[in-house]
């Protein structure tokens, strides 16, 4: 292998003017450098030294700059909210010292098909804060499914606002520190004795992620006395695929199951 040139910006305009050059890739907590591989790689921007390490929250938003870590993420929260589906989604990601070093901006950017982090923020209906070809606030949705967002550009924060909605996390793991086969996010609001709405999301499938409208759909403005978690169960149609799942059907019967014993949680409460 080539030897590979660093390179240390103290701004984020100098950063950003070398992410233009295309071929010179950001490093944050270097997790994703050696899946990924170094081939086309002709130097790596060390961004640590960048205003990128903070989290602000006021008037019912939350504003998380993307070199923090997980670990940074599930405190913050924690202070004010340890029910906040990134706590329950960030807290048992990985093991200490890897949620000590993954960054969110990094994460967001290599979105990995065992991601605890984006099942939680497609489901928040988060912002990104891009600077370089693309500037400006996009959705974590659109910067996931338009390639041309992540060209050359840099993703400096990530935004979402609080709200009351019960949160659900589910990771698929043979073991404690394992990286999962796939995992569930639930969001839901419930007024009274009936859903108001809910956001439900599947990270691992054979898109990479899909997010369940024809549960949501169910769900809408639903007497909880007439949820039917069978019927749940029967509705989730994903599909999985590669080495990392040892039979596809078998996966997609397992997520409907533990959708509808994450959904019945929810409506118990707990």
């Amino acid at each position: 292998m080539k030897d590979l040139n660093w390179y240390f910006p103290k701004s984020i305009a100098e950063a950003v003017d070398l992410v233009q050059q295309g071929k010179i890739l950001p490093h944050a907590g270097g997790t994703g450098l050696l899946p990924r591989g170094f081939t086309g790689i002709g130097g790596l921007i060390d961004l640590s030294r960048l205003p990128l390490h903070y989290s602000k929250i006021e008037n019912g938003s939350v504003e998380i700059g993307s070199m923090s870590t997980y670990a940074e993420v599930v405190s913050a929260l924690m202070a004010i909210n340890p029910e906040h589906i990134l706590v329950k989604s960030l807290r048992n990601s990985a093991n200490t010292p890897l949620r000590n070093r993954i960054t969110i901006g990094g994460s967001i950017a290599f979105f990995p098909p065992w991601s605890d982090l984006m099942g939680a923020l497609l489901a928040l209906e988060a912002k990104l804060v891009l600077v370089g070809k693309n500037s400006g606030e996009f959705s974590v949705t659109d910067y996931v499914t338009n390639k041309t967002l992540r060209e050359k550009s840099l993703i400096t924060a990530v935004k979402f606002n609080l709200s009351n909605l019960r949160s659900y996390h589910y990771r698929d793991i043979r073991t404690k520190s394992d990286y999962p086969a796939f995992n569930i996010t639930i969001l839901l609001k419930q007024s009274m004795n009936k859903i108001e709405n809910s956001r439900v999301i599947i990270v691992g499938t054979v898109k990479k992620y899909s997010r369940l409208t024809t549960i949501e759909e169910y769900l809408k403005n639903r007497d909880v006395g007439k949820i039917n978690i069978e019927e749940i169960e029967k509705l989730v149609e994903v599909k999985f695929a590669g080495k990392r799942i040892d039979d596809p059907e078998y996966s997609s019967y397992l997520a409907g199951v533990e959708l509808g014993r994450g959904i019945e949680q929810l409506l118990r409460g707990h």
